[in-house]
């Protein structure tokens, strides 16, 4: 027996077969041939035109939408004392109550391109990047989804589960995204039945060395590439019932060579080997636990329940499926999928991987379905729908705020920018006092990012949203601050607050309380918040 095995992938199956299949010529004596004259790359295919489409409608419905108003202005503030300084700081360098904590900066690169990008674009251009982001992520999984079921309709159910489990998470604009896109392009070529090429074995470590710079999901890329080592000795154990010959196949070696590659890029960093341990300490630390989008899933949440769908969707793809089941694409569906049961962050890395399996196998599935329903297109490649799809994206591009403001100069008003939990006249009140009372003062752990970047400097918040920079004991009075607790006076007493800026409809025992009090005035109220100053400061 070989000591190499054929790629299972490589088997011919119905599935596998072109979407058109050619009809002979009933006419021997007369031929049509195609002249196209353009180099293969410049070719593409109707159903990829039609992925460019979708992927630039979501593209264009994302880069219109009004600015988050939470991780966003933190991350900016970052990557403005980045730039300002040329030093990535090893301790927390914006919160007082922080000063001194060690702090392990590994979205450093992301804070510096996207503050960067707002001093010389303006916000129009985060709007643009995030959108981008988040489209090429779409489009890369539904590629994937086209090219390994050879159906249109994998592609689009593909994206489809994708941007449904992974919605909420493409409309806050955070590193993460870029770790998203980057995610995407792992899971496009480890899915591939390809071998590992030389190129792979350089292109991949660099695109890791950048990535443990931009955000710390690149501990889910070397997952995934685990996942294509033990994925390939398990097709080969199977096909072989031979424990050498699956532990000595030289792609599943050369799998382990470029995960043992991209594991040494990622040190490449600031901080070094501490990116590693940086990972799980957040994911273990005590205040992250309070924090909504780090719970588990639950069915009494939306997310939880579009969730369990996705797994039952997946389960009966699979069982109904006619097409070989690779042990990557399971180990991968499982690992992702259990991540995400314990922690809903976790399920932006669960949705690529669950968009591929249900759409790939089942369309596959329910094949006599999709012949009877589909619609016949072109299969070969040509340059006139490569031209079509560079048209199509031109004009998403240029009908964005952020392409009006190239191509026009004109930029949308902070009303159209900005969601409208962003408190801007509470910041613009601010702005205006002459004298900002001194001490920390209270704010919103939601707000305090966008209160530090556009509001006075004299404002010190108690906390932002880097809830694990923040030592313990003070992250749980501020939980029990918002609460409006009966000691709130003394909490406040203790850390010298003589001003807070509190909303009223995250907060409205707090309010209620600190408006009752003779010790407080209320300086300034809209429909949001209310500015209370203390009246004899501590």
């Amino acid at each position: 027996m070989s000591a190499t095995l054929e790629d299972p992938d490589q088997t011919a199956t119905a599935e596998n077969q072109a979407l058109v299949v050619a009809q002979p010529d009933t006419n021997p004596t007369v031929s049509t041939p195609t002249v196209d004259f353009a180099p293969h790359w410049l070719r593409t295919s109707a159903t990829t035109t039609l992925l460019v489409a979708i992927a630039g409608t979501a593209f264009l419905y994302l880069a219109n939408r009004p600015l988050w108003h939470t991780d966003l202005w933190d991350h900016l503030n970052y990557g403005n004392l980045i730039l300002k300084t040329g030093t990535v700081p090893d301790v927390e360098p914006l919160m007082t109550m922080a000063a001194g904590v060690r702090m392990v900066n590994v979205a450093w690169l992301s804070q510096l391109g996207m503050a960067a990008l707002n001093q010389n674009f303006g916000l129009t251009s985060l709007q643009f990047l995030s959108a981008l982001l988040g489209a090429g992520s779409l489009f890369l999984v539904s590629r994937l989804a086209l090219l390994r079921g050879q159906s249109a309709a994998a592609g689009i159910l593909a994206g489809m589960v994708f941007l449904r489990l992974n919605f909420h998470e493409l409309l806050v604009i955070r590193p993460q995204l870029a770790g998203l896109l980057l995610y995407c392009i792992v899971l496009y070529r480890v899915f591939q039945p390809l071998k590992f090429s030389r190129l792979t074995l350089v292109l991949f470590p660099l695109l890791f060395a950048v990535w443990a710079n931009l955000h710390g999901s690149f501990a889910l890329g070397l997952f995934l590439l685990a996942v294509s080592v033990a994925g390939r000795c398990g097709d080969v154990l199977i096909r072989s019932r031979s424990l050498n010959l699956s532990f000595a196949d030289p792609e599943a070696l050369r799998a382990l060579l470029l995960l043992q590659l991209c594991a040494a890029a990622a040190l490449l960093n600031p901080s070094g080997p501490a990116v590693y341990t940086e990972i799980f300490s957040v994911s273990q630390n005590p205040n992250v636990e309070s924090m909504f989008e780090w719970s588990p899933l639950t069915l009494r949440s939306a997310n939880g329940q579009w969730y369990a769908v996705a797994v039952l969707l997946a389960a009966f793809s699979l069982k109904i499926t006619p097409r070989r089941i690779r042990c990557g694409e399971v180990l991968a569906l499982v690992g992702t999928g259990l991540l995400a049961a314990w922690s809903a962050r976790m399920l932006n890395w669960f949705a690529p991987v669950a968009g591929l399996v249900i759409g790939v196998h089942l369309t596959a599935g329910l094949r006599g379905l999709r012949t009877a329903v589909r619609v016949r297109t072109p299969s070969e490649p040509a340059v006139l729908w490569s031209i079509a799809s560079v048209g199509l994206l031109w004009i998403v591009v240029a009908i964005t705020p952020f392409g009006k403001h190239l191509l026009r100069g004109t930029t949308p008003d902070n009303s159209r920018l900005l969601s409208q939990q962003t408190p801007v006249r509470t910041v613009e009140f601010l702005n205006g006092l002459e004298n900002i009372p001194r001490g920390i003062a209270f704010v919103p752990a939601e707000w305090s990012g966008y209160v530090m970047n556009r509001g006075p400097q004299a404002v010190r918040p108690l906390v932002n949203l880097h809830v694990h920079l923040m030592p313990e004991e003070i992250w749980k009075d501020y939980l029990r601050l918002i609460r409006g607790p009966s000691d709130w006076s003394s909490i406040m007493d203790e850390y010298g607050m003589n001003l807070a800026i509190v909303s009223k409809t995250e907060q409205p025992a707090l309010v209620r309380k600190i408006r009752d009090s003779a010790d407080w005035k209320a300086e300034y109220e809209d429909r949001q918040g209310v500015v209370f100053v203390r009246r004899r400061p501590v």
